[in-house]
């Protein structure tokens, strides 16, 4: 008889090990299903012992210790992959059968007894040097690159994994990459049926030529030897953020993995992560070849001055679609063309603008549009009213009983075009046109939203109007383009705002063939001016100065400890929390969705030097452990996410 020590692969386990009887010796890292309490879990085993060596300890337990139920097979994954999900357990400040289970595809584990032995590891390639670097260029240049990168490997008898943020990207990359080599790329989506999982992993384990995989991040477990190189494509992406615990940043798991393995990893996009730049700036990441920071076809680009549209009358009007809009849009459809229309979703505070002189208000600190907050965003104190213009960047309030800076008027107005009155708008200008919508709320399954880009690519003269989520689908090019309101994306809670508009326009210029449209109602905006000039190298230096600033990513690493409960339990949380991280000026404050379904949300964000937080830890720089213990001690009532995207 033995005793297995196990982790239970399971989300939202407390516990990190777990033991029980076992009438064999199971191999290490072997998959069994194990009971706990009514539920039956997998869990990887780590350890097993004789009961005859521990006997007493057996004897002096407080618990009874259950029988193994079965033992399902060999472990999915090698040494390497457990190594980098236990070094990412330490960073997120989760538990290792938490993380496992986040990066592995539930498939592979459901499906062991047909999976295929992974071949043993050769001996000495352990001594390979470990290099990490950025290449920032257009995407054709990319493109060219891999293919190339792709051949000199092949030569040389190594394999390449190229991680991806969506399945989309997926098939774009394939597209682009596998011609002359198409029995040797093998493509990892989710999507997938658990049939097709395991032929594909099969087929990849038992090769023996070269090959490269193009797939999501959690297909980077798949054990293949001969991968000396990862490629994390659209570096920028959040979708590369795992949106539930232990909110684990794929881009992060990878540069641990490749660190373990020694592989080379390689961050590429058109404009990388600010955080990303600096490290290259500091002599932490080499590059490919020197960053570009030029935008594509900036000619193409018209801006339109809302402040100045007229009505019939030739008196100044808000008005959602500006005349030269409507224009694009008329010379499309009359050549049988498709029109994408880019806008904000319904529901975030909209800019303030003044009745008057028709100036928007703007942040004193950094000049970008402040947002009202107050009708929906519920605080959890009672007595006070949080009614306030905020600014989303850099997080300065100020109190709405403010004038007009320019001309002194107390007449201010919000204004804001959500994407159903863009709708709205556009159904009533062209009644006759097949109109398309895709956001979170219009198609809320990713088979609706596939659905409506395949409608609007088979539909010729149609109009998609369409939030960030439609860049994840948009694989065909649009003939012309619009950003319905530049000024509505100052209104989404995130400091990386900058960065985010960057790349929408970015995105923009990739898939429209004729021109796009920014209608704005601060067509002085530096952002948009950069933009506009096609070099972003000024913009991208005042980003990280502003961010240094106001204490953002890269110089301090941001942990946000999120609590959801009743107002009075509310209050208990956030005296909890001043008393047990004082010491790091923990900064407590309302979600931007105050209350969700009778509970309040209230976040906290500490902010720490990067050095007492490090993603790979050395010697000299380790994880502060006083810091590490009073996080991994807090109830389940409470979230922790490491480098979050955003802090409301």
């Amino acid at each position: 008889m033995y005793i297995a020590t196990v982790i239970p692969l399971a989300k939202g386990s407390q516990k990190e090990y777990l033991s029980y009887f076992s009438a064999t010796d199971i191999p290490i890292g072997s998959v069994v299903v194990i009971p706990v309490r009514s539920r039956v879990l997998d869990a990887i085993v780590i350890n097993t012992e004789e009961v005859i060596n521990i006997k007493s300890d057996i004897k002096n337990a407080d618990y009874q210790l259950k029988k193994i139920i079965k033992i399902k097979g060999d472990s999915p994954f090698d040494k390497s992959f457990f190594t980098a999900c236990q070094k990412i357990k330490n960073y997120t400040v989760g538990n290792t059968g938490t993380v496992i289970k986040s990066l592995l595809p539930a498939a592979f584990i459901e499906n062991i007894p047909l999976l295929k032995k992974p071949q043993p590891k050769e001996e000495g390639s352990e001594n390979i040097r470990h290099e990490k670097l950025i290449f920032q260029a257009i995407q054709p240049d990319r493109l060219a690159f891999y293919r190339t990168l792709i051949r000199e490997a092949f030569a040389k008898k190594e394999s390449l994994f190229i991680c991806v943020p969506t399945r989309y990207d997926i098939d774009l990359y394939n597209k682009e990459l596998a011609k002359g080599i198409e029995q040797y790329v093998f493509t990892f989506h989710s999507d997938m049926t658990k049939k097709d999982l395991t032929h594909k992993y099969n087929s990849v384990i038992e090769g023996q030529h070269p090959i490269l995989i193009i797939g999501t991040g959690i297909f980077m477990s798949i054990p293949r030897h001969d991968i000396k190189t990862i490629i994390v494509e659209h570096e920028s992406s959040d979708t590369y953020k795992q949106i539930t615990r232990p909110f684990i940043d794929i881009r992060s798991f990878a540069e641990i993995l490749s660190s373990v393995q020694k592989t080379k990893l390689i961050f590429g996009d058109t404009l990388l992560r600010p955080e990303t730049l600096y490290r290259h700036d500091q002599g932490e990441l080499g590059e490919i070849s020197s960053p570009l920071y030029r935008l594509p076809q900036t000619e193409n680009q018209t801006v339109v001055d809302m402040k100045e549209e007229v009505d019939e009358k030739g008196k100044k009007t808000f008005t959602t679609i500006s005349k030269e809009t409507k224009k694009m849009i008329d010379s499309a459809l009359s050549q049988n063309k498709s029109i994408f229309l880019f806008t904000v979703r319904k529901g975030l505070a909209p800019i303030t603008v003044c009745n008057d002189c028709g100036n928007t208000l703007l942040c004193p600190s950094c000049s970008t549009p402040i947002v009202l907050y107050g009708t929906k965003q519920i605080s959890a104190n009672k007595g006070t009213t949080p009614r306030i213009f905020m600014c989303n960047k850099c997080g300065k309030k100020e109190k709405t009983e403010v004038s007009c800076p320019k001309c002194s008027s107390w007449n201010l107005t919000p204004l804001g075009i959500g994407i159903d009155k863009v709708h709205e708008e556009i159904k009533s200008l062209y009644p006759k046109t097949k109109i398309i919508q895709i956001d979170k709320e219009t198609t809320k399954t990713n088979k609706e939203a596939a659905a409506a880009i395949d409608l609007f690519n088979k539909t010729p003269g149609s109009i998609l109007i369409g939030t960030e989520m439609a860049f994840s689908y948009l694989q065909e090019d649009v003939y012309s383009s619009a950003v319905i309101s530049l000024d509505g994306l100052f209104s989404i809670p995130n400091f990386n705002i900058t960065q985010k508009i960057l790349h929408i326009i970015e995105k923009l210029h990739s898939i429209t063939l004729s021109n796009i449209i920014i209608q704005t109602r601060i067509p002085e905006n530096k952002i948009l001016q950069y933009i506009l000039s096609g070099n972003v190298l000024p913009l991208c230096r005042e980003d990280l100065s502003e961010r240094k600033d106001f204490g953002y990513p890269p110089f301090k690493r941001l942990i946000k400890i999120t609590f959801e409960g009743t107002s009075k339990e509310t209050e208990q949380a956030r005296a909890f929390i001043e008393k047990i991280l004082g010491d790091y000026d923990p900064q407590i404050f309302s979600a931007f969705v105050g209350k969700v379904k009778g509970q309040y949300i209230t976040n906290t964000v500490i902010k720490v030097d990067p050095k007492l937080w490090p993603l790979i830890e050395t010697e000299k720089h380790t994880i502060d452990p006083v810091l590490k213990e009073t996080l991994s001690r807090l109830p389940p009532s409470f979230s922790v996410n490491i480098d979050p995207e955003d802090l409301l």
